[in-house]
């Protein structure tokens, strides 16, 4: 009899104790260009190489272990890419999400998780219109911001928020473009909440300002990043804890704002990652937090 996984996950920051983290083993035959900065990388001729990726994701999952976190890992689809689990599934509460991913050559990625979530209780799966991808809900406590975009459409936020009653749960319409330094293609490329109460921010992100996210945080405790800045990934980080944060190690003028607000910073090597348009909370499926 195997065991039972457990979930429990309410925000982004509650210390962290078991995750799913993807994996770059075996992604040779797979150039899918699904968003514009991981296209205009390609035709520059600066596709990342495998080992490269590989080295970077391994190394973020040690990391992660030296911690104290359980780390869990998909099962491997030959000529696959599968860095980036946060699309294929979120937890909110006690419960995961199976995403229904908007580009067809990506949704083969959910069946690396099936034994995993043979040993997870609750697990609920959007109706075939209902677009939703985890890169695009991002947790606070009483909220679900589900950002509305290019990858997940209204049916995914009427379907998350059907299902989640005791939730308010917050469309959020971002900007979507053909250009890497313009398009939003999940929240998470945004907005990120870090701390105990401060988020970094992107704000030429949403046609519309969301005020409810500076109701919530208040304007003194937002991190605001460029335009430039949020191309490289800036709010793209990952929580350990509310007082510990991972930051890719080039991020020299984030890394010294989570500073100034006691938020101690692990720093890591994840530019080549960055390339393919993700970062570190895309590679990660959070399970369980406290």
């Amino acid at each position: 009899m195997f065991q039972r996984i457990p979930l429990h996950i309410h925000n982004e920051t509650g210390r962290l104790r078991s995750v799913i983290l993807g994996i770059a083993d075996d992604r040779s035959a797979d150039n899918h260009k699904n968003n514009p900065k991981y296209a205009e990388i390609v035709k520059r001729g600066e596709d990342p190489a495998d080992e490269a990726l590989i080295s970077e994701i391994n190394n973020f999952g040690e990391l992660l272990k030296r911690h104290g976190v359980t780390v869990f890992r998909p099962e491997n689809i030959p000529n696959r890419t599968q860095i980036f689990a946060r699309d294929i599934a979120f937890v909110i509460g006690d419960t995961l999400v199976r995403s229904n991913l908007r580009h067809e050559n990506r949704r083969k990625e959910t069946v690396a998780i099936d034994n995993l979530l043979e040993r997870i209780e609750k697990k609920i799966t959007p109706p075939q219109e209902a677009l939703i991808e985890g890169g695009d809900v991002v947790l606070w406590n009483d909220y679900v911001f589900v950002g509305q975009g290019e990858r997940t459409n209204k049916a995914g936020y009427e379907f998350l928020k059907t299902e989640l009653k005791d939730k308010k749960v917050v469309p959020i319409n971002l900007n979507v473009t053909n250009e890497g330094k313009s398009s939003i293609v999940h929240l998470d490329y945004a907005f990120q909440p870090v701390g105990r109460d401060c988020a970094i921010i992107y704000e030429g992100a949403f046609p519309v300002k969301p005020q409810i996210i500076y109701d919530i945080f208040a304007e003194q405790n937002l991190i605001k990043v460029t335009q430039e800045e949020m191309y490289e990934m800036f709010p793209n980080v990952f929580s350990i804890s509310s007082e510990i944060v991972v930051v890719e190690s080039g991020f020299e003028r984030l890394i010294s704002e989570l500073e100034k607000r006691k938020i101690k910073v692990e720093r890591i090597e994840y530019s080549n990652i960055s390339k393919l348009g993700g970062l570190l909370r895309c590679s990660t499926l959070p399970l369980n937090r406290d």
